[in-house]
């Protein structure tokens, strides 16, 4: 986060750009089918509409699919579907040399009934090792549905002066989000949650950034951003759904603003120092609401509000010793904002994060390897626990677990071996461990416990990707033969990892099922390309056909749920490029 890269993003950002129309005629669309009556299309067409004036480019994308997850309960429908469609316009106006207008509209729709969990245990008990589960067999007696709505306005100018830029980016977002599920996942169960949210945000940014030739170059800014939220959660405990319990936020929000500005200095030709500076303050509010039992008039809710701020800051630098080699280090921090869940408060996130690295180019750029080391350092790092609020509601709840430090070091690399024969690799090696992590409260069975030592929810010791490709080159196209595996190890989904707790008397290790052994998965590909820009592919993908656990949750009666990653899966695909 540092200084440039916004609101509480303290392990960086993924920053998404999408192509931006051009003056001259492009379209493209892709059709997919596969298995479990998969479809997927998807396309773009970028038009000129006034001549080196105005340009706009459309994209969009349909995806259905069957669901993966059988449902054994005769009438309802398998889990694990797809129903998606999604588009986005940009339209750019240049009306002279200084002044550049880019306005953009999108939205995304998912519907379908959604991924459904499967009761993995209870207890210390495994359904999945006696049998009694299966990741891809469904058991639910109420109607899964999906109906989640988003979409968003856009605008962005830029006016250029001689050695300065000046921009205003100003957004405004809609997300509609609407999903009932049955969280028992049994065919007698009678426990379902139907929740919604209508969540508006606006954001405005401004941004003055030196376009000069000097050795110096800097950005300055500054940031605003108001989110307001209509929270609703029904979670009945029958299937008349007369009784349960019932969460009503409807002026939630958020609102935060900043300050910031980055420095880039050529101290030579091929050395650059940076630093960076970012002042943030948020706040937050809950200021009415309704928590009561269904058939009761009891309201138990009460007010929530918070604010905070912080001062983060980035210094680094990169030297260029070659045009093919660079090494580069920096020192950065982060910061993410305190909050609330169920009447709890929790404290500010902050991080220290040191990294550094190289990215190499070898054998007249035939060869890619780049590495990088780094250490963050966390100061009461939010953790997300599920366990029951005060009211007896299941619920994600956030709570500090004091300090914690991730290291790592992650390698990539490429080598086009002959030209028909190309290798890519990547391998990652991560130690995330809580320093200090006292009074840890057991959701299943009340205990407390020191977790400190013990390893980060869904952090593996080791992750990586090997891939290999070999093209025939073709009088009319090509052929090219593609096979890749992917490699994660253990990973955990709790805080508590397999560490045994004592019940009773008796010593149980119930959160041992609550983890993903490690697994690979391979995919393999065969396409052709045509030289005038068609191509077809035939795919499949998770060759071995893991069930890969994705997430884990827990109820008050102690059962574990969880989710699994797609199956095997295949197909073939055709596309066309047209200019």
């Amino acid at each position: 986060q540092g200084t440039l890269w916004g609101r509480n993003a303290t392990a960086g950002s993924l920053n998404i750009i999408t192509r931006k129309p051009v003056n001259h005629f492009e379209a493209a669309g892709e059709l997919l089918l596969g298995d479990y009556s998969r479809m997927t299309a998807q396309g773009m067409y970028n038009f000129p509409i006034i001549d080196e004036t105005l340009p706009a480019r459309a994209a969009f994308i349909v995806n259905r699919r069957d669901g993966y997850q059988k449902n054994v309960v005769p009438g309802q429908p398998d889990l694990g579907d797809a129903d998606e469609a999604a588009g986005r316009i940009h339209v750019l106006y240049t009306p002279g040399e200084r002044l550049r207008m880019l306005g953009t509209v999108d939205f995304y729709h998912a519907g379908g009934a959604g991924t459904g969990n499967v009761l993995i245990g209870n207890g210390p008990v495994s359904y999945l090792a006696n049998g009694r589960a299966a990741p891809y067999r469904a058991e639910t007696n109420t109607a899964g549905r999906v109906n989640n709505k988003i979409w968003g306005l856009t605008g962005e100018i830029t006016y250029s002066l001689d050695a300065l830029d000046i921009v205003s980016l100003t957004s405004y977002r809609n997300d509609d989000q609407e999903v009932t599920s049955d969280i028992d996942a049994t065919a007698v169960g009678t426990q379902t949650v139907y929740y919604y949210n209508k969540n508006n945000t606006f954001s405005q940014e401004l941004r003055l950034a030196s376009s000069g030739s000097g050795p110096l170059k800097y950005i300055l800014g500054a940031f605003y951003i108001k989110e307001t939220n209509d929270d609703n959660l029904f979670q009945y405990t029958n299937l008349a759904r007369s009784a349960g319990v019932v969460l009503q936020r409807p002026e939630r929000f958020a609102e935060s603003w900043a300050v910031f500005g980055q420095a880039d200095y050529n101290l030579t030709d091929t050395l650059t120092i940076f630093a960076g500076l970012r002042y943030s303050e948020d706040r937050k509010g809950n200021p009415v609401g309704l928590t009561r039992p269904l058939g009761t008039t009891i309201n138990t809710f009460r007010p929530d509000s918070g604010s905070w701020d912080k001062t983060t800051w980035r210094v680094g630098a990169d030297w260029e010793i070659t045009p093919d080699n660079m090494i580069y280090g920096s020192v950065s921090t982060g910061y993410k904002a305190g909050g609330f869940t169920s009447n709890r408060n929790f404290g500010p996130e902050t991080l220290t994060a040191y990294e550094v690295g190289s990215k190499n180019y070898f054998f007249d750029r035939r060869l890619l390897a780049n590495l990088a080391a780094f250490y963050y350092d966390y100061k009461d790092l939010q953790v997300v626990s599920v366990q029951p609020d005060e009211n007896g509601v299941i619920r994600a709840l956030t709570t500090n677990a004091g300090v914690s430090t991730v290291w790592g070091i992650e390698f990539e690399g490429r080598a086009r071996i002959t030209d028909a024969l190309s290798l890519d690799a990547s391998v990652g090696y991560l130690d995330a461990t809580f320093d200090r992590y006292v009074g840890a409260i057991d959701a299943l069975y009340g205990t407390v416990h020191d977790l400190s030592g013990n390893t980060l929810p869904r952090a593996p010791r080791w992750n990586g990707n090997v891939g290999v490709a070999y093209s025939i080159p073709l009088s009319s196209g090509e052929i090219t033969a593609r096979a890749s595996t992917r490699y994660q190890s253990k990973v955990y989904f709790t805080e508590f990892n397999d560490r045994p707790i004592r019940v009773g008397g008796v010593t149980i290790n119930p959160y041992g099922q609550a983890s993903q052994k490690s697994y690979t998965a391979t995919d393999l590909s065969l396409r052709y390309s045509d030289h005038n820009d068609w191509y077809v592919e035939a795919f499949v993908d998770n060759l071995e056909d893991e069930a890969v656990l994705v997430a884990v949750s827990t109820d008050s009666a102690r059962n574990f749920f969880g989710s699994f990653g797609a199956p095997r899966t295949f197909g073939i695909k055709a596309g066309v490029k047209l200019r």
